[in-house]
Protein backbone atom coordinates (compact mmCIF):
# COMPACT_ATOMS: atom_id res chain seq x y z
CA UNK A 1 0.00 0.00 0.00
CA UNK A 2 2.99 1.94 0.84
CA UNK A 3 4.39 1.54 -2.39
CA UNK A 4 1.25 1.65 -4.64
CA UNK A 5 0.83 5.42 -2.86
CA UNK A 6 3.83 6.55 -3.26
CA UNK A 7 4.11 5.42 -6.87
CA UNK A 8 0.85 7.16 -7.50
CA UNK A 9 2.39 10.15 -6.05
CA UNK A 10 5.45 10.21 -8.11
CA UNK A 11 2.99 9.57 -11.01
CA UNK A 12 1.49 12.39 -10.05
CA UNK A 13 4.17 14.71 -10.00
CA UNK A 14 5.17 13.32 -13.52
CA UNK A 15 2.40 13.74 -15.45
CA UNK A 16 1.76 17.27 -14.17
CA UNK A 17 5.19 18.20 -14.91
CA UNK A 18 4.50 16.41 -18.66
CA UNK A 19 1.42 18.33 -19.24
CA UNK A 20 3.47 21.48 -18.15
CA UNK A 21 6.11 20.60 -20.70
CA UNK A 22 3.70 20.46 -23.42
CA UNK A 23 1.44 23.55 -22.64
CA UNK A 24 4.71 25.34 -22.96
CA UNK A 25 5.18 23.71 -26.51
CA UNK A 26 1.95 24.06 -27.46
CA UNK A 27 2.04 27.79 -26.87
CA UNK A 28 5.53 28.37 -28.22
CA UNK A 29 4.16 26.55 -31.41
CA UNK A 30 0.63 28.11 -31.42
CA UNK A 31 2.48 31.15 -31.07
CA UNK A 32 4.84 30.95 -33.82
CA UNK A 33 1.91 29.49 -36.08
CA UNK A 34 0.02 32.59 -35.62
CA UNK A 35 2.28 34.79 -35.98
CA UNK A 36 3.04 33.16 -39.41
CA UNK A 37 -0.93 33.16 -40.32
CA UNK A 38 -1.18 37.07 -39.17
CA UNK A 39 1.41 38.07 -41.46
CA UNK A 40 0.24 36.38 -43.85
CA UNK A 41 -3.12 37.90 -43.28
CA UNK A 42 -1.80 41.06 -43.21
CA UNK A 43 0.16 41.37 -46.15
CA UNK A 44 -2.71 39.98 -47.74
CA UNK A 45 -4.97 42.78 -46.53
CA UNK A 46 -1.64 45.81 -47.37
CA UNK A 47 -2.01 44.38 -50.99
CA UNK A 48 -5.78 44.76 -50.79
CA UNK A 49 -5.64 47.83 -49.90
CA UNK A 50 -2.98 49.03 -51.90
CA UNK A 51 -4.75 47.85 -55.08
CA UNK A 52 -8.04 49.66 -53.62
CA UNK A 53 -6.09 52.80 -53.84
CA UNK A 54 -5.03 52.51 -57.23
CA UNK A 55 -8.86 51.66 -58.57
CA UNK A 56 -9.68 54.70 -56.37
CA UNK A 57 -6.88 56.70 -58.08
CA UNK A 58 -7.63 55.65 -61.29
CA UNK A 59 -11.64 56.02 -60.61
CA UNK A 60 -10.68 59.80 -59.67
CA UNK A 61 -8.68 60.50 -62.64
CA UNK A 62 -11.01 58.79 -65.54
CA UNK A 63 -14.08 61.00 -63.40
CA UNK A 64 -12.29 63.86 -63.96
CA UNK A 65 -11.80 63.26 -67.97
CA UNK A 66 -15.65 62.51 -67.67
CA UNK A 67 -16.02 65.63 -66.28
CA UNK A 68 -14.35 67.63 -68.69
CA UNK A 69 -16.39 65.44 -71.84
CA UNK A 70 -19.15 66.70 -70.65
CA UNK A 71 -18.21 70.59 -71.68
CA UNK A 72 -19.97 71.44 -74.88
CA UNK A 73 -17.43 74.13 -75.47
CA UNK A 74 -14.73 71.95 -76.21
CA UNK A 75 -12.57 72.38 -79.06
CA UNK A 76 -11.73 69.75 -81.80
CA UNK A 77 -8.11 70.05 -80.35
CA UNK A 78 -9.07 69.33 -75.97
CA UNK A 79 -10.76 66.80 -77.27
CA UNK A 80 -8.10 65.18 -78.86
CA UNK A 81 -6.45 65.39 -75.97
CA UNK A 82 -8.69 64.17 -73.49
CA UNK A 83 -8.73 60.82 -75.56
CA UNK A 84 -4.98 61.19 -75.31
CA UNK A 85 -5.15 60.73 -71.51
CA UNK A 86 -7.77 58.31 -71.34
CA UNK A 87 -6.03 56.29 -73.33
CA UNK A 88 -3.14 56.83 -70.97
CA UNK A 89 -5.68 55.79 -68.10
CA UNK A 90 -6.74 52.68 -70.01
CA UNK A 91 -3.12 51.42 -70.17
CA UNK A 92 -3.03 52.12 -66.63
CA UNK A 93 -6.01 50.23 -65.89
CA UNK A 94 -4.72 47.32 -67.74
CA UNK A 95 -1.24 47.66 -66.03
CA UNK A 96 -3.50 47.12 -62.37
CA UNK A 97 -4.84 43.28 -64.32
CA UNK A 98 -1.51 42.44 -65.09
CA UNK A 99 0.39 42.87 -62.02
CA UNK A 100 1.20 40.40 -59.74
CA UNK A 101 -0.89 41.14 -56.74
CA UNK A 102 -4.14 40.57 -58.69
CA UNK A 103 -4.90 36.98 -58.19
CA UNK A 104 -6.05 35.56 -61.82
CA UNK A 105 -9.49 33.75 -59.46
CA UNK A 106 -9.76 36.58 -57.42
CA UNK A 107 -12.96 38.87 -58.20
CA UNK A 108 -10.72 41.60 -58.95
CA UNK A 109 -9.25 39.23 -61.71
CA UNK A 110 -12.66 38.16 -62.94
CA UNK A 111 -13.48 41.28 -63.46
CA UNK A 112 -10.67 42.86 -65.01
CA UNK A 113 -10.89 39.81 -66.87
CA UNK A 114 -14.25 39.71 -68.27
CA UNK A 115 -13.84 43.48 -68.64
CA UNK A 116 -13.75 44.58 -72.60
CA UNK A 117 -11.14 47.23 -73.80
CA UNK A 118 -12.02 50.51 -73.95
CA UNK A 119 -12.10 51.67 -78.52
CA UNK A 120 -11.21 55.12 -79.54
CA UNK A 121 -12.59 57.43 -79.23
CA UNK A 122 -14.59 57.02 -76.06
CA UNK A 123 -17.82 58.19 -75.32
CA UNK A 124 -19.02 60.14 -72.34
CA UNK A 125 -21.54 57.24 -71.72
CA UNK A 126 -18.78 54.59 -71.95
CA UNK A 127 -16.49 56.83 -69.46
CA UNK A 128 -19.91 56.91 -66.86
CA UNK A 129 -20.49 52.65 -67.15
CA UNK A 130 -16.55 52.15 -66.20
CA UNK A 131 -17.05 54.72 -63.43
CA UNK A 132 -20.03 52.80 -62.20
CA UNK A 133 -18.47 49.48 -62.66
CA UNK A 134 -15.20 51.04 -60.40
CA UNK A 135 -17.72 51.89 -57.84
CA UNK A 136 -18.70 48.74 -57.74
CA UNK A 137 -15.40 46.96 -57.31
CA UNK A 138 -14.10 49.17 -55.21
CA UNK A 139 -17.06 48.41 -53.07
CA UNK A 140 -16.46 44.84 -52.95
CA UNK A 141 -12.96 45.71 -51.97
CA UNK A 142 -13.93 48.21 -49.55
CA UNK A 143 -16.09 44.80 -48.06
CA UNK A 144 -13.36 42.20 -48.40
CA UNK A 145 -11.13 44.24 -46.33
CA UNK A 146 -13.05 44.62 -43.34
CA UNK A 147 -14.12 41.38 -43.60
CA UNK A 148 -10.43 40.54 -43.52
CA UNK A 149 -10.29 43.21 -40.74
CA UNK A 150 -12.91 41.14 -39.08
CA UNK A 151 -10.95 37.97 -39.66
CA UNK A 152 -7.69 39.00 -38.18
CA UNK A 153 -9.17 40.45 -35.22
CA UNK A 154 -11.49 37.40 -34.36
CA UNK A 155 -8.22 35.03 -34.61
CA UNK A 156 -6.62 37.52 -32.39
CA UNK A 157 -9.41 36.87 -30.06
CA UNK A 158 -9.60 33.41 -30.38
CA UNK A 159 -5.64 33.15 -29.81
CA UNK A 160 -5.54 35.00 -26.50
CA UNK A 161 -8.73 32.97 -25.44
CA UNK A 162 -6.96 29.91 -25.91
CA UNK A 163 -3.71 30.67 -24.51
CA UNK A 164 -5.85 32.39 -20.80
CA UNK A 165 -7.43 28.60 -20.86
CA UNK A 166 -4.47 26.70 -21.13
CA UNK A 167 -2.85 29.10 -18.71
CA UNK A 168 -5.76 29.01 -16.36
CA UNK A 169 -4.96 25.17 -16.76
CA UNK A 170 -1.59 25.51 -15.83
CA UNK A 171 -2.03 27.05 -12.46
CA UNK A 172 -4.60 25.00 -11.62
CA UNK A 173 -2.91 22.21 -12.43
CA UNK A 174 0.58 24.10 -10.33
CA UNK A 175 -2.36 24.98 -7.35
CA UNK A 176 -2.89 21.10 -6.77
CA UNK A 177 0.50 20.02 -7.33
CA UNK A 178 1.25 22.67 -4.48
CA UNK A 179 -1.65 21.67 -2.25
CA UNK A 180 -0.19 17.93 -2.54
CA UNK A 181 3.17 18.68 -1.83
CA UNK A 182 2.18 21.17 1.28
CA UNK A 183 0.18 18.46 2.71
CA UNK A 184 1.88 15.40 2.08
CA UNK A 185 5.66 17.11 2.95
CA UNK A 186 5.13 20.33 4.73
CA UNK A 187 3.07 19.74 7.42
CA UNK A 188 4.22 16.19 8.09
CA UNK A 189 8.02 17.97 8.22
CA UNK A 190 6.53 20.09 10.77
CA UNK A 191 5.18 17.43 12.74
CA UNK A 192 8.26 15.99 12.24
CA UNK A 193 10.45 18.73 13.51
CA UNK A 194 8.18 19.32 16.35
CA UNK A 195 9.33 15.94 17.58
CA UNK A 196 12.90 16.77 16.69
CA UNK A 197 12.76 19.46 19.59
CA UNK A 198 12.06 17.08 22.37
CA UNK A 199 15.29 15.55 21.56
CA UNK A 200 16.62 18.73 23.85
CA UNK A 201 15.61 17.03 26.73
CA UNK A 202 14.89 13.55 28.04
CA UNK A 203 17.06 12.68 24.95
CA UNK A 204 16.52 8.61 25.04
CA UNK A 205 12.66 8.54 25.19
CA UNK A 206 12.87 11.46 22.90
CA UNK A 207 15.24 9.53 20.48
CA UNK A 208 12.49 6.36 20.65
CA UNK A 209 8.71 8.77 20.44
CA UNK A 210 10.76 10.21 17.47
CA UNK A 211 11.03 7.24 15.70
CA UNK A 212 7.86 5.80 16.50
CA UNK A 213 6.38 9.54 15.11
CA UNK A 214 8.37 9.13 11.94
CA UNK A 215 7.35 5.40 11.39
CA UNK A 216 3.84 6.72 11.63
CA UNK A 217 3.93 9.30 9.45
CA UNK A 218 4.95 6.78 6.80
CA UNK A 219 2.02 4.74 7.16
CA UNK A 220 0.10 7.74 6.86
CA UNK A 221 -2.09 8.87 4.24
CA UNK A 222 -0.12 8.75 0.65
CA UNK A 223 3.45 10.45 1.88
CA UNK A 224 5.19 11.83 -0.55
CA UNK A 225 8.35 10.87 -1.84
CA UNK A 226 10.40 13.40 0.02
CA UNK A 227 8.50 13.04 2.97
CA UNK A 228 9.50 9.22 2.60
CA UNK A 229 13.01 10.09 2.30
CA UNK A 230 13.24 12.31 5.11
CA UNK A 231 11.52 10.11 7.43
CA UNK A 232 13.20 6.73 6.93
CA UNK A 233 16.59 9.13 7.55
CA UNK A 234 15.36 10.77 10.92
CA UNK A 235 13.89 6.66 12.06
CA UNK A 236 17.73 5.47 10.93
CA UNK A 237 19.31 8.27 12.69
CA UNK A 238 16.98 7.56 15.88
CA UNK A 239 18.26 4.05 15.77
CA UNK A 240 21.51 4.43 15.41
CA UNK A 241 21.68 7.07 18.33
CA UNK A 242 19.71 4.72 20.34
CA UNK A 243 22.08 1.70 19.38
CA UNK A 244 25.11 3.64 19.78
CA UNK A 245 23.73 4.93 23.25
CA UNK A 246 23.01 1.28 24.12
CA UNK A 247 26.94 0.70 23.53
CA UNK A 248 27.87 3.50 25.30
CA UNK A 249 25.83 2.58 27.92
CA UNK A 250 27.62 -1.08 28.17
CA UNK A 251 30.99 0.74 28.08
CA UNK A 252 29.66 2.68 31.26
CA UNK A 253 28.55 -0.26 33.45
CA UNK A 254 31.41 -2.87 32.04
CA UNK A 255 34.48 -3.39 33.53
CA UNK A 256 37.16 -3.16 30.80
CA UNK A 257 39.87 -5.79 31.77
CA UNK A 258 37.42 -8.60 32.52
CA UNK A 259 33.95 -7.20 30.48
CA UNK A 260 31.53 -7.89 34.03
CA UNK A 261 29.70 -5.33 35.23
CA UNK A 262 31.64 -2.68 37.13
CA UNK A 263 31.32 -1.46 40.57
CA UNK A 264 29.19 1.30 40.43
CA UNK A 265 26.30 -1.05 38.59
CA UNK A 266 26.69 -4.11 40.80
CA UNK A 267 26.08 -0.32 43.90
CA UNK A 268 22.90 0.21 41.83
CA UNK A 269 21.87 -3.38 41.72
CA UNK A 270 22.44 -3.82 44.73
CA UNK A 271 20.43 -0.89 46.24
CA UNK A 272 17.38 -1.93 43.74
CA UNK A 273 17.33 -5.50 44.86
CA UNK A 274 17.47 -5.12 48.06
CA UNK A 275 14.43 -2.63 48.27
CA UNK A 276 12.72 -4.96 46.12
CA UNK A 277 13.43 -7.84 48.14
CA UNK A 278 12.74 -5.72 51.03
CA UNK A 279 9.68 -4.74 49.62
CA UNK A 280 8.42 -8.25 48.80
CA UNK A 281 9.64 -10.38 51.15
CA UNK A 282 11.80 -11.65 48.87
CA UNK A 283 15.09 -13.42 48.70
CA UNK A 284 18.19 -12.22 47.97
CA UNK A 285 22.18 -13.77 48.31
CA UNK A 286 25.84 -12.34 47.58
CA UNK A 287 28.71 -14.06 46.67
CA UNK A 288 32.46 -12.74 47.31
CA UNK A 289 35.65 -14.27 45.08
CA UNK A 290 38.62 -13.65 45.87
CA UNK A 291 41.53 -15.91 43.50
CA UNK A 292 44.07 -17.25 46.10
CA UNK A 293 47.22 -16.18 45.77
CA UNK A 294 46.95 -13.83 43.62
CA UNK A 295 49.69 -11.32 44.67
CA UNK A 296 51.85 -13.45 44.68
CA UNK A 297 50.97 -14.90 41.33
CA UNK A 298 51.35 -11.04 39.67
CA UNK A 299 54.59 -10.28 41.73
CA UNK A 300 55.93 -13.48 40.22
CA UNK A 301 54.70 -13.54 36.49
CA UNK A 302 53.69 -10.12 35.98
CA UNK A 303 50.75 -7.89 35.32
CA UNK A 304 50.00 -9.20 31.43
CA UNK A 305 49.61 -13.18 33.27
CA UNK A 306 47.82 -11.74 36.06
CA UNK A 307 44.97 -9.79 33.25
CA UNK A 308 44.77 -13.09 31.64
CA UNK A 309 44.06 -14.64 34.40
CA UNK A 310 41.37 -12.40 35.63
CA UNK A 311 39.85 -12.26 32.46
CA UNK A 312 39.51 -16.24 32.08
CA UNK A 313 38.22 -16.43 35.73
CA UNK A 314 35.16 -13.59 34.77
CA UNK A 315 34.41 -15.63 31.52
CA UNK A 316 33.86 -18.83 33.76
CA UNK A 317 31.67 -16.43 36.00
CA UNK A 318 30.02 -14.75 33.16
CA UNK A 319 29.37 -18.48 31.47
CA UNK A 320 28.45 -20.24 34.27
CA UNK A 321 25.92 -17.21 35.99
CA UNK A 322 22.46 -16.84 35.06
CA UNK A 323 20.23 -14.59 32.85
CA UNK A 324 19.11 -12.38 35.91
CA UNK A 325 22.46 -12.76 37.76
CA UNK A 326 25.05 -9.55 38.11
CA UNK A 327 28.43 -10.85 38.30
CA UNK A 328 31.07 -7.63 38.81
CA UNK A 329 34.32 -7.14 39.45
CA UNK A 330 34.36 -5.41 42.80
CA UNK A 331 37.91 -4.37 42.77
CA UNK A 332 41.61 -5.85 42.51
CA UNK A 333 41.07 -10.04 42.16
CA UNK A 334 38.21 -9.58 43.92
CA UNK A 335 34.60 -10.27 42.29
CA UNK A 336 31.12 -9.99 43.37
CA UNK A 337 27.92 -12.03 42.14
CA UNK A 338 24.77 -10.94 42.98
CA UNK A 339 21.69 -13.45 43.02
CA UNK A 340 18.29 -11.60 42.64
CA UNK A 341 15.39 -13.55 43.90
CA UNK A 342 17.58 -16.29 44.90
CA UNK A 343 17.93 -18.42 48.49
CA UNK A 344 21.34 -19.23 50.39
CA UNK A 345 21.19 -22.72 49.61
CA UNK A 346 21.19 -21.91 45.38
CA UNK A 347 23.68 -19.17 45.80
CA UNK A 348 25.83 -22.18 47.55
CA UNK A 349 25.40 -24.48 45.13
CA UNK A 350 26.44 -22.39 41.79
CA UNK A 351 28.99 -20.89 43.83
CA UNK A 352 30.45 -23.98 44.54
CA UNK A 353 30.24 -24.88 40.95
CA UNK A 354 32.32 -21.85 39.90
CA UNK A 355 34.83 -22.84 42.80
CA UNK A 356 35.22 -26.64 40.88
CA UNK A 357 35.42 -25.33 37.76
CA UNK A 358 38.43 -22.59 38.49
CA UNK A 359 40.14 -25.59 40.14
CA UNK A 360 39.84 -27.38 37.53
CA UNK A 361 41.11 -25.08 34.53
CA UNK A 362 44.32 -25.63 33.29
CA UNK A 363 45.82 -21.45 33.88
CA UNK A 364 49.21 -20.47 32.79
CA UNK A 365 52.15 -21.15 36.13
CA UNK A 366 49.70 -22.66 38.22
CA UNK A 367 51.90 -25.20 38.90
CA UNK A 368 53.82 -22.96 40.79
CA UNK A 369 50.95 -21.65 42.83
CA UNK A 370 50.60 -23.25 46.46
CA UNK A 371 49.18 -26.54 46.39
CA UNK A 372 49.59 -26.54 42.33
CA UNK A 373 46.95 -25.14 41.68
CA UNK A 374 45.06 -21.37 41.10
CA UNK A 375 42.06 -21.35 42.98
CA UNK A 376 39.66 -18.96 44.75
CA UNK A 377 37.98 -18.23 47.96
CA UNK A 378 33.69 -17.98 48.30
CA UNK A 379 31.76 -16.20 50.60
CA UNK A 380 28.18 -16.05 50.47
CA UNK A 381 26.01 -14.52 52.56
CA UNK A 382 22.22 -14.27 52.22
CA UNK A 383 18.98 -11.43 52.83
CA UNK A 384 16.79 -11.86 55.43
CA UNK A 385 19.36 -14.56 56.94
CA UNK A 386 22.38 -12.43 57.58
CA UNK A 387 21.59 -8.90 56.25
CA UNK A 388 19.01 -6.70 56.54
CA UNK A 389 20.32 -4.04 54.16
CA UNK A 390 22.52 -4.23 51.18
CA UNK A 391 26.03 -3.11 53.42
CA UNK A 392 25.60 -5.56 55.92
CA UNK A 393 25.43 -8.05 52.99
CA UNK A 394 28.39 -7.06 51.67
CA UNK A 395 30.09 -7.22 55.15
CA UNK A 396 29.15 -10.33 55.87
CA UNK A 397 29.30 -12.28 52.40
CA UNK A 398 33.35 -10.45 52.25
CA UNK A 399 33.47 -12.28 56.04
CA UNK A 400 32.79 -15.48 54.83
CA UNK A 401 35.16 -15.08 52.51
CA UNK A 402 38.01 -13.96 54.55
CA UNK A 403 37.25 -17.00 57.09
CA UNK A 404 37.07 -19.76 54.31
CA UNK A 405 40.79 -18.08 53.42
CA UNK A 406 41.68 -18.47 57.00
CA UNK A 407 40.25 -21.96 57.12
CA UNK A 408 42.81 -23.15 54.11
CA UNK A 409 41.44 -21.75 50.64
CA UNK A 410 40.06 -23.19 47.99
CA UNK A 411 36.01 -23.76 49.44
CA UNK A 412 32.54 -22.00 49.35
CA UNK A 413 31.83 -20.56 52.95
CA UNK A 414 27.97 -19.13 54.07
CA UNK A 415 27.94 -16.74 56.46
CA UNK A 416 26.56 -17.41 59.74
CA UNK A 417 26.85 -15.83 63.25
CA UNK A 418 29.15 -18.06 65.01
CA UNK A 419 31.51 -17.13 62.40
CA UNK A 420 30.71 -12.97 63.39
CA UNK A 421 31.34 -13.94 67.15
CA UNK A 422 34.87 -15.90 66.13
CA UNK A 423 35.90 -13.01 64.41
CA UNK A 424 35.26 -10.57 67.61
CA UNK A 425 36.98 -12.70 69.81
CA UNK A 426 40.34 -12.79 67.30
CA UNK A 427 39.59 -8.99 67.03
Amino acid sequence: MKHGSNTSGKGFIRLTVLFGFMALLLVAGGTAWFGAFQSSRLREIASDQALRMRLVECRARISSIEQQFGDGTLSAGRQMELQSKLRIECARFSEIGRSAEVQPESVLGQWLKHRKPLVAPVSRESLQLMIVDLDGMIEQMNARIAADNDSLAASLNWYLAFITILLIIVVLAAGRLIVSNYRHSIIPLHQLSQRLTLLNCNLPESLHDTAEAAETLLSGEEPSAEMRSVSESVVSMCHDIEEKNRKLDELHIRDEKTNLYNYRHFKEHLIIDVERARRLKGDIALAMIDIDHFKRYNDRYGHVAGDRVLARIAEIIREECRMTDIPSRFGGDEFAVLFPKTDRATALEISERLRSIICDEPFEYESNQPGGQLTVSIGVASWLDDATDGTSLITNADKALYKAKHLGRNMVLAFSKPLEVEEEEGS
